[in-house]
């Protein structure tokens, strides 16, 4: 502002300025001379005088324009939408600022007068938004988003020039996206849960075709090899045996359907507040006679976090599987070990689960490795349900699993587990 003065006295200018004074709007005159002063020194004299109506200020000058738009700015303000207008100068001070923005925000757009913009901003958006206004003085027009009390703006921005072409304001205009925001994120888990859901509807089926199929289709050509005439005949016994495994194979396919099944239909389950050493222990002593067959040495650093709420059967069934699996998939040169480590990270109890196991090619397998019945190695016995079930009791529960592992060198999961409240 200081600036603007001493240009408008150097040329000899009377300078016309909207100033506020609480909820009116003052307009200023203000006129100078330039005092000379010792050892070349040189003041400046201003003059400032209220006037009751607007004056004709310069042909084509900044403020005349400033003043005549300004019943257009602030219609567009009043009907703007959760937004802002504001015409900044070249150091991206406020010149003009009115909005409903500011109803909804408690806050007296005259005080944000004569202060800068970038002031307003932090983090992240400040260089961002420093960099695009810095565009609009090249004459540009941007489109940008940015966060200013708390809450994300549409910022669209277009250079406004004076009387020589030259631009040196800037007219800012914000809409609150805050809302739309949300939505869009909403949406997009949204999204993501749909095709989650339409994954495994397509597993399922996959399932009923082919894992039900081959026991029905057994059974049925069993029964048309049975002697009905001469129940006696001594194929009919083999004939038996074969419907039991069939039979057998059957049901536990529709059994581990229902488990998952149950899963997803159920609401959370009783909660307790579990103590991780009593959990290990009881696992420990649960595969006591596999752990030892084994050697597996089971390393345990639970003094950042030694309780937490949450479903029992869960946390048994997570461990249950990792050492199970940690001993299954041991490395044949060395040792088994494992280690376990819980702690608080954010909104999340934390559990990370290591081995140094033979590892699994992440590249090759990773996007199936949660997947039902999918199994990557041949020399253990096992259905491949295991860590299919593990996912679903986390994400049951909002919480989420992440996997690290080389080939040779072991496998290491972590699970982000939330603090139920029982």
């Amino acid at each position: 502002m200081f600036e603007r003065f001493a240009q408008a006295i150097k040329s000899g200018d009377t300078l016309v300025v909207p100033y506020r004074q609480e909820s009116s709007l003052l307009f200023v005159a203000v006129e100078g001379n330039v005092l000379p002063g010792a050892n070349k020194a040189c003041y400046l004299n201003f003059h400032f005088s209220k006037r009751d109506s607007t004056p004709n200020p310069p042909k084509g000058s900044f403020q005349r324009n400033l003043l005549e738009d300004r019943q257009l700015y602030q219609r567009i303000a009043e009907n703007f939408p959760r937004g802002t207008i504001d015409v900044l100068d070249s150091t991206f001070h406020y010149i003009y600022t009115e909005g409903t923005e500011y109803n909804k925000l408690k806050i007296d757009p005259a005080t944000l007068i004569g202060t800068c913009h970038l002031d307003l901003i932090h983090g992240d958006s400040l260089e961002a938004a420093q960099a695009h206004l810095t565009q609009v003085l090249k004459g540009e027009m941007v489109t940008y988003e940015t966060t200013i009390w708390n809450n994300t703006y549409q910022s669209n921005a277009v250079p406004l020039r004076n009387e020589n072409k030259e631009i040196d304001h800037i007219l800012l205009v914000h809409q609150n996206i805050t809302n739309a925001k949300k939505l869009e994120a909403e949406r997009e888990v949204l999204i993501k849960d749909l095709e989650s859901h339409n994954e495994e509807l397509l597993r399922f089926a996959y399932i009923v075709s082919h894992n039900l199929r081959a026991p029905i289709v057994n059974i049925s050509l069993l029964l048309d090899l049975y002697n009905e005439k001469n129940p006696a005949d001594a194929e009919n016994q083999e004939v038996i045996e074969n419907l039991k495994v069939s039979t057998n194979l059957l049901n536990a396919t529709l059994q581990d359907l229902i488990e998952v099944v149950s899963i997803k239909k159920q609401k959370i389950p009783k909660v307790e507040l579990i103590n991780f050493h009593l959990l290990l222990n009881n696992i420990e002593k649960s595969l006591f006679n596999q752990l030892k067959e084994s050697g597996i040495k089971i390393h345990k650093d639970l003094s950042a976090l030694s309780e937490m709420n949450y479903v029992y059967a869960h946390l048994e069934n997570f461990f249950m599987n990792f050492l199970t699996n940690s001993v299954k998939y041991k490395h044949p040169d060395r040792t088994p070990e494992v280690w376990i480590k819980t702690y608080k990270s954010k909104e999340y109890c934390v559990i990370e689960f290591r081995d140094n196991g033979i590892g699994l090619d992440l590249e090759r397998y990773g996007d199936r490795l949660f997947g039902l019945y999918q199994r990557f190695h041949n020399h253990v016995e096992g259905k491949g349900m295991g860590l299919y079930l593990v996912r679903e009791q986390i994400r049951s529960n909002d919480g989420k699993i992440e996997i690290s592992s080389k080939v040779g060198e072991g496998l290491a999961f972590t699970l982000y587990l939330r603090n139920l409240i029982g």
